[in-house]
Order: C-alpha cells, then structure tokens, then sequence
C-alpha cells in the first residue's frame, strides 16, 4: 500500500461552495473558499475509485464488501482504510505552504508577534497573549509561502520577498449569475450570484493519499467532476510525493507548532488546545499549559489562531445539509516549549495530526523553534 500523491488540475473556473446555502443568501454573492475543503477532495478520490472497479453506486457498499472495507460507506466519518494528506497547492511544480497567522507585514518588511508580559484575562491569570510591536502591521492573510520561506520560518527566521507568493498572481475572482433547476426546469425567480476561482497557469490542488492497495490508483491521467456545479478537473497519480521540508540540528527548549491543514478541535472554551489532555498550570511567571502530545511533554505558553473556517457541505447519499462544523484555519501555530530533547519533540511532532477526522488530512502539524 504505497502512499502516492494526487494532482487536480482545473479546465475552466472552480467553484467550492462557502458554508452558506443558495436559499439563505438574500441576493448577496455566494463566496468561493480556498484551498477546497478537504471532503471535496476525499469525494472526488473515492468517486474515482469506484469508477475504476465499475461500481454501481446504487448497489454500494452491499455488493462490494471488499471495496467497502478499502474506502468506507456513507456515514461521514467512515473512510475505510482510505486517508489522505492535504488538500495542498501546487504552482510551478513546487509546493506551497500557509503563512503563518504569527507573521506581520507592514512596508514590504515582515515582523513577528511577540509573546507579551502576563495579563490577567478569560483564558486565565497571568497569561501571556500574543504582542504586536509594529504598528500597523497587518497579518499575510492571502498570501503563500515557498518551501524556502517554509524553512526559515520554522528556524525561527524571517522570509524573504521572494519567499512569499501573493494570492493574486495563483488565481482571480470571477463573479457569475446563475438559475436554480430542478430536474432541468428552471425555478422561477430563483436567481443566485457565485464567485468562481479562475487559476494562473500551472497551478494543481494536490493530496497525498495512502491506506489503499497499489491497483486502486488511476494508471493514467482521467477527468472527474470537481467542487460545486460539477466543474471538471483532470487528476494525475505519480509516486512522487512533496513533502513538507523538516529541519535539522535545532537546540533549546523553544518548539513551534503550525497546521498546515484545518483541525476540528470542537466547539469548546479549551478547543484552542492541540489536545484536550493539556491542562491550565501556574509556572515561575505565568500560567502554562502542560500535557502530552504523540508522547512529547510540552507547555504551551501562547497561540496565534485565525477566525474559525465554517465548513458545511451536502451528503448526497443521504440527500440532506452536512453539520456546520468550525474549524481551526492552517497557519495557526502554538509556542510550546519541551520538557526534554527540542530535536526528539521535532521528530515526533513532525507531520502528526490532531483533532478529529484526521482521515481527512485535518490537524496536520510541522514542528520547527521560535525565538
């Protein structure tokens, strides 16, 4: 069961569909999110495997108990033995990477946020918050970084322009109207307004996935109905993966964390937390989060999170709304320090998923210092 990495790659303009749904946005433009959302990807992953061993889905699963085992039913979280890495972009052959929600521009310059002197606040007393310096410094909010910008960043550095790739040159907005129909006829009156994503040249959504036998992949290029109003997409499977780069050599006790991907962590006052299993605790100064993550002792001293991604969808097998679901955005990061060894927390911590639904490629971390 080789791990393999799968590229989307668009015909014409994508369109994936915000929380919101059609009758509920009182003439007002439904918004397109970006990277698509990650069920999206596992939709068009198992559609396509069930179209390689001529599934007929009025049948699924009961007629095909092998390939139930291999890629799960209908429940939303049942996925088999299938899971994915991702979703990720792709541009120009190399893969890009969230910036973290930690780093400030202001006049072509980048800053960090620092951690603040101990307030006492709704999280607890004598918390240390997240400080901005620079005035006017503005968070990179659509904007990508390199894998060399990735590096520097987790080393503790500060990218370069060239590091960082703006939103605008990946792809542009373009705004449509369309007609609501049932079975072809069209409703009268029901008329909606959408934002398509138009992408540059060279650009693929890309998810790596594993769990499944080697001649489940697609051998050749093929074509599969892509993100809402069915838009096409053409999908390649190679054997080369891009992974995340992991850096070497680190000393100290100063750990980083950052999602590359969203993580369900709940709903809760304490769903900030990598895991439920870390605990407020008064430490010298101030007060800390001790607990355990993937073995690795940590306390966490503060975070940097984005606003919540609101993320819905519609089941189609069971023809009903998906839950609304919030999500913590990729490019959130956590400033932890170790208990032990910085490069031993970095290997483990490298890579591992938290929350839940991680079959989904939810809650993907990679570990690098702060200072």
């Amino acid at each position: 069961m080789t791990a393999k990495q799968w590229s989307f790659e668009p015909f014409d303009t994508w369109f994936f569909r915000e929380s919101r749904p059609l009758d509920t946005i009182s003439g007002t433009e439904l918004s397109c999110i970006f990277p698509p959302p990650a069920r999206t990807i596992m939709g068009a992953i198992r559609s396509l495997i069930g179209e390689r061993f001529k599934v007929n889905w009025e049948n699924y699963p009961a007629d095909y108990p092998d390939l139930y085992k291999e890629m799960g039913g209908s429940d939303d979280d049942d996925f088999g033995q299938l899971h994915i890495n991702g979703p990720f972009l792709i541009y120009k052959g190399q893969r890009l990477y969230p910036v973290p929600l930690s780093l400030m521009e202001k006049e072509c310059s980048f800053h960090y946020l620092k951690i603040g002197e101990p307030v006492d606040c709704d999280l607890g007393k004598q918390v240390r918050l997240p400080k901005l310096d620079e005035r006017g410094a503005k968070p990179l909010d659509k904007a990508w970084l390199t894998e060399a910008g990735l590096k520097k960043v987790l080393a503790g550095k500060l990218p370069e322009d060239s590091d960082v790739i703006i939103q605008s040159k990946l792809f542009q907005s373009e705004p449509r109207l369309g007609i609501v129909r049932n079975n072809g006829v069209t409703e009268e009156g029901l008329l909606y307004q959408s934002q398509h994503l138009r992408m540059s040249e060279e650009i693929k959504i890309g998810a790596v996935v594993k769990g499944i036998p080697d001649n489940s992949h697609p051998t050749t290029k093929q074509c599969t109905r892509f993100g809402g109003e069915g838009h096409l997409a053409s999908v390649q499977v190679t054997d080369q993966i891009l992974s995340p780069p992991k850096i070497q050599g680190c000393q100290g006790h100063n750990l980083l964390l950052m999602l590359l991907t969203p993580a369900d962590l709940g709903c809760k006052k304490e769903s900030w937390l990598p895991s439920a299993d870390f605990k407020p605790v008064d430490g010298e100064n101030c007060t800390v989060w001790e607990g355990k993550l993937n073995g690795i002792e940590l306390n966490i001293i503060t975070a940097v999170l984005g606003k919540a991604i609101r993320e819905g969808g519609w089941n189609l097998r069971q023809n009903s709304p998906r839950p609304l679901k919030s999500l913590v955005p990729a490019g959130s990061v956590w400033f932890c320090q170790v208990k032990n060894n910085l490069a031993d927390a970095i290997k483990k911590l490298h890579g591992f998923q938290i929350g839940k639904e991680t079959a989904l490629g939810r809650g993907e971390l990679i570990a690098g210092i702060w200072k």
